[in-house]
């Protein structure tokens, strides 16, 4: 006889889809079971260190480098520029996940980032021109650490809550949502 009791936290069917099935309604019958495995705090840990370092990185110069990086961590369905006005350069560099905290679908890691924004020097900054890749990688959004018309300023740390679920296919994903002043009040935290 099988216990009743779950093994460990239990995801249930009330997750919306995370993408309609030819333009019909779906159900939760239409999820594979991959999609609801319990989500594995090491790796739930490494997926957030690495969407922080593109999530901080940026250069107004070559804008869609950091959309097609984020484009890898979220759902179809989310805008890749959330976070960014869309001007200035920045490098993050190093990311340290710590504590999990697990909240319905998601786990939401605390990830603490080093970060170095850039002063623009001139109008000549330029693009960086992209090489080819070795096989099996991909492009981070962080520039490259030096570049014409732009001078590196102090780095500072900088400290993220990245909620992490399963995808429909079974597969971790970063999941952004705006927010708005109302819902949040940003209050003076010693990290």
């Amino acid at each position: 006889m099988r216990d009743a009791t779950p093994a460990g936290p239990v995801l249930t069917a009330s997750r919306p889809s995370d993408s309609p099935r030819n333009g019909r309604r779906r159900t939760t019958v239409d999820r594979p079971l991959r999609a609801l495995r319990p989500i594995d705090p090491d790796e739930a840990a490494q997926l957030a260190e690495c969407f922080a370092l593109d999530y901080l990185s940026w250069d107004e110069t070559l804008p869609s480098r950091r959309s097609e990086a984020l484009r890898h961590y979220l759902p179809g369905h989310v805008d890749s520029t959330l976070g960014w006005s869309g001007s200035g350069r920045q490098r993050a560099d190093f990311a340290a996940a710590g504590e999990t905290v697990r909240e319905g679908h998601w786990l939401s890691v605390d990830v603490r980032v080093r970060v170095t924004p850039y002063e623009r020097l001139d109008e000549e900054a330029s693009a960086e021109v992209p090489s080819e890749l070795p096989a099996g990688a991909r492009c981070s959004s962080a520039p490259a650490p030096e570049a014409p018309g732009w001078r590196s300023g102090p780095s500072v740390w900088m400290r993220l809550a990245i909620p992490i679920r399963r995808h429909d296919s079974g597969e971790l994903v970063v999941d952004l949502a705006p927010i708005s002043d109302t819902d949040y009040d940003e209050a003076e935290v010693d990290l």
